[in-house]
C-alpha cells in the first residue's frame, strides 16, 4: 500500500505532469538531445529517509546545482572574510552568465558564472603555471566532496565536460575579465578546466535531495552521518542561495516557494527547508531565467500545498516524538466484570501510546506518520497523546487524522488525546482552505465532521475507549 507521503508526492507530480512549456537547453550540444520529458521528484528528511517518485534512476549533469558546493569548499579551505574579499554575495539581478561584476571588481556572488568560476580558482595552486595534474587532484578533492554530500559516489560525464570545454566562449571571456582585473592567483584556463569538470558530475535526484538534506542538516550527511563541511559554512549556503540561488527570477521564487535552492540548465532543482528535509526535482525544459519550468511548478505546490515556506511563522521542534510506552503497567478500569478485567490485563501491552511535542507541520508529522507506520505489527490500539503541541497547521492535521482512518481501517483503533482542542481548533481555522482538501484527506475531513471520534480531553477517557475496543474484539470472536 502506497503510504500517505508518498501518496501527496505522488499527486503533486501529477498535477504537475501536464506543463511542457520551455526548452532543454540548446548551447551545449550534449544537453541539446536530453529526453525533454524527464521527470523526477526525490525528497530526503532529517533523517536520511528518501522517497523517490518518476524517473529517479536517470541520471544527468548537475551543472550550475554545484556551484554552492565549490562555494562551500571556498569557505573551507580559505575561510569567509578571504573568499568575502574576492566574491560578493548580492542579488545581481542578471542572467546567470552575465559577463558583470561589483564596484571592487568582485564577481557580484557565488551562484552566477563569474563567481562560481572565480570559486573554483580557489582551489587551485596560487600559481600561474597550473599544469592538468594539479586541475586533476583539485577535481578529485571536488568529486570527493560532492560525493559526501550526496552520500555515494559520483562520477564525471567525459561527454558533457567535452562538449562545455569546446563552446564555452562566454564562460572563457568572464575567467579572462576576472583575470585581466589582477584577482585570480592561477591561471583562468585551469579555473575553467575545474569549472566544466565540476558541472559535468552526474547526479540523480536521490542525490540532490541527500545534498539538501545534508545542507539542511548543518554540514552533516544524515544518511552517513559524516559530517561534510561546518555549520557556519551551511548557514552562508542556504542565504546566498535564498536571495541568488534561482538568478533574476529569486524574488519571485523566494515569495512563492520559500526555499533556499539551486537550479542548473541540465535541468535539475536542489530546495532545502533548513533543518528539516531536502528536495531534489529533475525536468530539462527549461524557462527564460535557465529554471526547469516543471520543476519550478512542483517546488512551489509542495511549498503551498504541505506548508514548506520558510517563514512560516510555525516550526517544528526536531524531536516530535517526546516518548512512546505501552500500558502494561497501568491498571484495568474498574467499570469492568472480572471476567472482562482479566482479558484485558493479558493484552494490555497492545495499547501502544505516542506522546508528541513542539508544533506540528509536514516534516514532524512526516516523521510521526513513518513511525506509525513502521510499529503497525506492535499495536492493536495506539493513542497519540498531543498535550505538548502548540500549533498543528492543515497539512500536518490532514496527515494525523488521515493515519488514524487508516489504521482504523486495517482493523486497528486509532485515538488522539488532545485536551486543548488543538486539532479540532485546527480544523475550524483551515474550514475553508483550498489548498489540501484533495490530497488523500480522509472523508471526515472533507465535511470537518466538529464530533472527530475518538479525539479525547483525557488520556483516562483514550483508555477507556482503547479497552472497549479490545473487549469488543473479545466478544465477537
Amino acid at each position: 500500500m502506497e503510504s500517505l507521503v508518498d501518496g501527496y508526492f505522488s499527486h503533486i507530480m501529477n498535477e504537475c505532469r501536464s506543463e511542457r512549456s520551455g526548452a532543454v537547453a540548446d548551447y551545449i550540444p550534449e544537453l541539446a538531445v536530453v529526453d525533454p520529458n524527464g521527470y523526477a521528484l526525490s525528497v530526503c528528511v532529517h533523517d536520511g529517509h528518501t522517497y523517490s517518485h518518476g524517473d529517479t534512476s536517470t541520471t544527468f549533469t548537475i551543472q550550475s546545482v554545484s556551484k554552492p558546493l565549490t562555494y562551500a569548499m571556498a569557505l573551507q579551505k580559505h575561510g569567509a572574510v578571504a573568499v568575502d574579499a574576492k566574491i560578493g554575495v548580492e542579488p545581481s539581478g542578471e542572467a546567470f552568465n552575465e559577463i558583470s561584476v561589483d564596484d571592487r571588481r568582485r564577481p557580484k556572488n557565488p551562484m552566477i558564472n563569474a563567481g562560481a568560476i572565480f570559486a573554483a580558482s580557489m582551489l587551485l595552486p596560487p600559481m600561474r603555471g597550473v599544469d592538468e595534474s594539479a586541475v586533476a587532484a583539485a577535481f578529485a578533492e571536488v568529486l570527493e566532496f560532492y560525493s559526501g554530500c550526496a552520500g555515494r559516489r559520483l562520477t564525471m560525464d567525459e561527454d558533457v565536460y567535452a562538449s562545455e570545454a569546446s563552446t564555452g566562449s562566454r564562460n572563457r571571456a568572464i575567467a579572462y575579465m576576472l583575470d585581466s582585473f589582477g584577482s585570480l592567483e592561477t591561471s583562468p584556463d585551469a579555473a575553467l578546466d575545474l569549472y566544466y569538470r565540476q558541472c559535468s558530475i552526474r547526479v540523480t535526484t536521490d542525490d540532490l535531495a541527500g545534498i539538501g538534506a545534508t545542507i539542511a542538516n548543518g554540514g552533516v550527511n544524515p544518511r552517513t552521518g559524516r559530517s561534510v563541511f561546518s555549520g557556519e559554512t551551511a548557514q552562508r549556503l542556504l542565504s546566498v542561495m535564498t536571495t541568488c540561488g534561482m538568478y533574476d527570477g529569486a524574488g519571485d521564487w523566494v515569495t512563492t516557494v520559500g526555499l533556499p535552492a539551486k537550479s542548473g540548465v541540465g535541468g535539475g532543482i536542489l530546495a532545502v527547508l533548513p533543518g528539516q528535509l531536502g528536495i531534489g526535482v529533475y525536468s530539462p525544459r527549461l524557462d527564460e531565467h535557465g529554471n526547469s519550468v516543471r520543476g519550478v511548478e512542483v517546488c512551489r505546490s509542495l511549498s503551498k500545498d504541505l506548508g514548506l515556506h520558510m517563514f512560516n511563522v510555525t516550526r517544528e521542534s526536531r524531536v516530535t516524538i517526546r516518548s512512546v510506552y505501552d500500558m502494561s503497567d497501568t491498571t484495568v478500569g474498574e467499570e469492568w466484570t472480572e471476567r472482562e478485567r482479566s482479558y484485558l490485563r493479558t493484552c494490555r501491552d497492545t495499547i501502544r501510546v505516542y506522546e508528541l511535542q513542539g508544533d506540528l507541520t509536514f516534516a514532524g508529522a512526516e516523521s510521526v506518520h513513518r513511525r506509525l507506520e513502521a510499529d503497525m505489527n506492535d499495536y492493536t490500539v495506539v493513542i497519540v497523546e498531543i498535550s505538548r503541541i502548540g500549533v498543528i497547521d492543515a497539512v500536518a492535521r490532514t496527515m494525523v487524522l488521515s493515519m488514524k482512518q487508516r489504521l482504523d481501517d486495517s482493523g486497528r483503533r486509532a485515538m488522539l488525546v488532545d485536551p486543548d482542542g488543538v486539532v479540532r481548533a485546527s480544523v475550524d481555522r483551515h474550514r475553508n482552505d483550498a489548498s489540501v482538501p484533495d490530497l488523500a484527506a480522509p472523508q471526515e475531513l472533507r465535511g470537518f465532521d466538529p464530533a472527530l471520534p475518538h479525539v479525547h480531553s483525557t488520556m483516562d477517557d483514550a483508555i477507556t475507549d482503547a479497552e472497549s475496543f479490545l473487549l469488543k474484539h473479545y466478544y465477537d470472536r
